[in-house]
């Protein structure tokens, strides 16, 4: 949330957030309501993990609870659709500072 309000200057940003069909629920979806975050970001619900898949995301060895459940991405795409900046997290609990995306999304022409 606070990459968005740091670039909430920015018209045509979109931050898109992508969930595999395993992560969305009743709880996921109270989450997203809660926080009034269908306004600012655009959900996408990836049936049976296909994009994870294609972009080597699915966790290896997930515990019963991680099943179907990507690794954290940070993905900087440019309106021609070229990936600009690109960033696959192991350890979930280790978030990418927003300012390293700032950066990568200012250095876009």
């Amino acid at each position: 949330m606070e990459l968005r309000k740091a670039l909430a200057d920015v018209d045509d940003l979109v931050v898109l957030y992508v969930l595999s069909s395993e992560q969305v629920n009743e709880k996921t979806r109270h989450f997203v309501d809660e926080l009034g975050l269908r306004d600012r970001i655009r959900f996408l619900v990836d049936p049976q993990s296909a994009t994870i898949d294609a972009l080597g995301l699915r966790l290896e060895t997930p515990e019963p609870l991680e099943a179907g459940v990507p690794h954290p991405a940070t993905y900087v795409i440019d309106r021609e659709g070229i990936v600009q900046f690109a960033d696959v997290r192991r350890d979930f609990h280790v978030w990418l500072a927003s300012e390293i995306v700032v950066a990568a999304i200012l250095q876009i022409p």
